[in-house]
């Protein structure tokens, strides 16, 4: 797979075994750190954490800052980097506005796909194969609205089974986030979006592109081991120069730091289903986030805290730490840990897995992502992966998009 990593990569810093250049999507380092992240850095250092100046390279372990998708200080998205060029190509056409609400099914083949765009049902029909694209949670669900997938949930829902194959929405695997809050003196990103200063950043950024309006929030972090008997890196901490509680959607006054904490391989597994036969209901997502039998996730979860907790107290961060906010330095024992995580944990959008790449029983596509049983259909998107991945999900799912388009190409695995 490391070609295909390397094909899609335009690196503007780095040109060698684990990255590329040439490629679409353009990878550069940030413009900008905030003076918290600098210091994040320096406080690994002090707590015996080595910098790394290439977490995605040779060695996964040690702090680093960030590198970043942007082109021209702009976000570069799939979107911008794939798409949009490709769009005057006259075999691709966009479709906006609308969703699919069922694939065509003819004896085993796929011949199309039906969709509805405002009030009206369109029909795609394929000439070669179909492919869904629609990640962990949207592929399983349009599989088995089309009735593909476990018979016995189809039949629950009223969905008439087409083609039995019981891993559909199995095997849902997601990073869970757990935060820690430090009040700061005045120097986060905090109050950078009141208007005065808003219009003042909008200004730089068009002068001279650089300025807050570059940044990514989360400039910097960390790959470290829970403990010496891990085989590798199991959680990630990233600084964030900025209160951010909910997903951001409170909001709080002052300024602070939130330090972020991942387990990055956890044994929970969950599912996804469907709640009706009607497209237009949501799915029911149920990630099992710390459901593990044997309290593996926990363990490392609470470890993975206290260890973003130590930062708190280094001479680096000293200088701009207050006091904790959330939980607040009451909360010690793993059971108020417990309690902490249990109200505040968040997805950390890197759901996979659900329709899993393999040759039991329980897969849904085989190594060429052709889903078992039917033609003329495959699943290329982080779905596939049959377990999940120790760090963000971005280049890997571009990864398999490079990898899928080469198999069908070649008609082979290549």
């Amino acid at each position: 797979m490391l070609p295909y990593f390397r094909k899609s990569e335009n690196n503007t810093r780095l040109n060698n075994e684990y990255h590329g250049v040439g490629g679409d999507m353009n990878v550069t380092q940030q413009i900008q750190h905030n003076p918290l992240t600098r210091a994040f850095i320096r406080a690994w250092q002090e707590l015996g954490i080595d910098f790394n100046a290439d977490v995605n390279g040779a060695q996964q372990d040690g702090v680093t800052f960030y590198d970043v998708t942007q082109r021209n200080a702009r976000r570069e998205s799939a979107a911008t980097a794939f798409l949009r060029p490709a769009m005057k190509r006259p075999n691709l056409t966009v479709i906006t506005k609308a969703q699919a609400t069922k694939l065509l099914v003819e004896g085993n083949n796929v011949v199309g796909v039906e969709y509805r765009r405002g009030r009206r049902t369109h029909v795609a029909r394929a000439d070669g194969e179909v492919v869904l694209s629609g990640g962990a949670v949207n592929s399983p669900r349009l599989l088995m609205l089309s009735g593909i997938g476990p018979a016995d949930h189809l039949r629950s829902v009223n969905v008439d089974v087409v083609h039995d194959l019981p891993g559909v929405g199995q095997n849902f695997q997601d990073h869970i986030d757990v935060n820690i809050i430090a009040e700061t003196t005045p120097v986060s990103y905090n109050q950078e979006d009141r208007l005065d200063r808003a219009i003042r950043h909008m200004i730089q950024y068009l002068l001279y592109k650089t300025g807050p309006m570059t940044i990514c929030i989360a400039e910097t972090g960390a790959f470290i081991r829970s403990s010496d008997e891990v085989e590798a890196p199991d959680v990630q901490i990233h600084c964030l120069p900025v209160i951010n509680i909910d997903h951001g959607r409170q909001r709080r006054k002052g300024h602070g730091v939130t330090i972020n904490t991942c387990h990055l391989r956890p044994r929970s597994i969950g599912s996804v289903g469907l709640r009706s036969a009607n497209p237009e209901d949501p799915p029911l997502i149920d990630p099992n986030y710390l459901g593990d039998s044997e309290g593996y996730d926990w363990k490392t979860s609470i470890e993975g805290f206290r260890r973003g907790r130590r930062l708190l107290q280094t001479e680096a961060l000293g200088p701009y730490i207050k006091h904790e906010y959330m939980p607040g330095a009451h909360v010690t024992t793993d059971e108020e840990i417990k309690g902490y995580i249990r109200e505040w944990s968040r997805t950390d959008y890197h759901p996979v897995g659900s329709c899993a790449m393999g040759s039991g029983e329980d897969a849904v596509v085989d190594t060429q992502l052709r889903v078992r049983g039917l033609d003329n259909l495959r699943v290329i998107d982080a779905s596939i992966m049959p377990k999940l991945i120790s760090g963000n999900t971005q280049a890997p799912s571009i990864m398999i998009g490079e990898k899928g388009a080469a198999i069908m190409r070649a008609g082979k695995l290549v």
